[in-house]
């Protein structure tokens, strides 16, 4: 695989901008693109601050059969990308208030529509869970999202969503896009299960680190807009 490759991938457990590069030419063109996604001003905590409950599900058919050496490397990538850009958030504020956070539920599913929708639908609320999981403020989806005949993750999430934000994740793809053309191939979606805020990821940990960087601010805006209703 190229470094190109890095943003759509969704081969969860592996990164792929770890693997051997064609040539200097495409690694150079990764870490363009990867510079170019996080060198931008990050937006400050919503005045007032807010507490949020995460929940990060990995769809892997792979990953849930435990077909890995490294095992999930895609879920971990998105904890990492929240710690870091939560701190972020929190040194753009200027005093009126801060971003908390726990993620409360973690989980591994494969790629099946129905294990996808069950786990959106427990984890927002909509139907009572096994395990008496809290219902989460935020549930961020990583895998399925390229062109793959498994890649259900987005026809899934569609399937459960009560209000589509049908920009969101166009807006965040055009900004990456803007140095990686192929970032426009991820299908992710997001929008509103409930009161909850649920959006999808591409299963690369080099992907799960570009789009976290753009999308969740914005996500923290939308969670303190729905808690104010």
């Amino acid at each position: 695989n190229s470094g190109k490759a890095s943003l759509l991938s969704n081969v969860c457990c592996e990164d792929v901008d770890n693997m051997k590069a064609a040539g200097s030419s495409s690694a150079s063109t990764s870490a363009a693109a990867a510079a170019a996604c996080l060198a931008r001003p990050t937006p400050g905590a919503p005045s007032g601050g807010i507490s949020l409950r995460i929940g990060i599900l990995t769809v892997s058919d792979r990953a849930a059969d435990n077909q890995y050496a490294t095992g999930d490397l895609s879920g971990p990538a998105v904890e990492a990308s929240l710690e870091k850009v939560v701190g972020e958030i929190n040194a753009a504020s200027a005093g009126g208030g801060s971003v908390s956070y726990s993620v409360v539920v973690k989980a591994i599913v494969p790629d099946e529509i129905d294990d996808i929708k069950r786990t959106l639908r427990q984890w927002s609320g909509k139907v009572e869970a096994e395990n008496n999981t809290s219902t989460c403020d935020i549930i961020i989806t990583t895998g399925g999202t390229g062109f793959s005949p498994r890649d259900v993750t987005p026809e899934a999430t569609q399937a459960v969503l009560d209000r589509e934000s049908r920009g969101l994740m166009g807006w965040v793809s055009s900004e990456c896009s803007a140095s990686q053309p192929l970032a426009a191939l991820s299908r992710g979606t997001a929008g509103m299960c409930g009161n909850t805020l649920v959006a999808n990821l591409p299963g690369s940990p080099a992907g799960v680190k570009q789009v976290m960087q753009i999308l969740f601010p914005l996500l923290v805006h939308a969670a303190k807009d729905i808690q104010a209703s």
